[in-house]
């Protein structure tokens, strides 16, 4: 019974381990080239990769092989409206906001009667509620909240 118990013990201690070990997924290194930032020298330190050009190769071959994909994740809604003048007053909304935002994709739709400005690419819903919060406080946009859609495979 002693041997019996401790085993239980030791396996239940395991089980916590593998459990708290899970994290969530950080995606500040997204569209980043890890290759040449892993390489930079910043003054904290310095790493130097020798790797066989066929790594490189795979991955860009990878990239260029999943460039349409898409996946479930999230967008900020900026826009939406139906009236007269909605189709210009979205066409000036993304052209705005798209030079402001030079680095986040916009996307214009029409799904009869509205026409619709969402943004960016999140793969979370945590992510795109905090880009949501900085629309909301710069005041800019009368319509800011996060909309479940397919997204575009965010680049490397």
């Amino acid at each position: 019974m002693n041997r019996y118990s401790l085993l239980l013990l030791l396996a239940g201690l395991l089980l916590c381990g593998a459990v708290s070990a899970q994290s969530r997924v950080d995606s500040t290194l997204l569209g980043v080239d890890i290759f040449s930032l892993i390489s930079q020298n910043d003054g904290t330190g310095y790493a130097n990769i020798h790797q066989a050009p066929e790594i490189r190769n795979a991955l860009s071959r990878h990239i260029a092989a999943n460039s349409a994909a898409k996946l479930q994740g999230y967008r900020v809604r900026i826009f939406f409206d139906s009236d007269q003048n909605a189709r210009s007053r979205s066409e000036a909304i993304a052209a705005g906001f798209a030079q402001n935002y030079p680095d986040v994709p916009v996307y214009r739709s029409h799904v009869s009667p509205y026409f619709k400005v969402t943004v960016g690419d999140f793969r979370t819903r945590d992510e795109a509620q905090r880009f949501a919060s900085r629309l909301t406080n710069s005041g800019a946009y009368r319509y800011v909240f996060v909309v479940k859609e397919q997204i575009n495979y965010p680049g490397f």
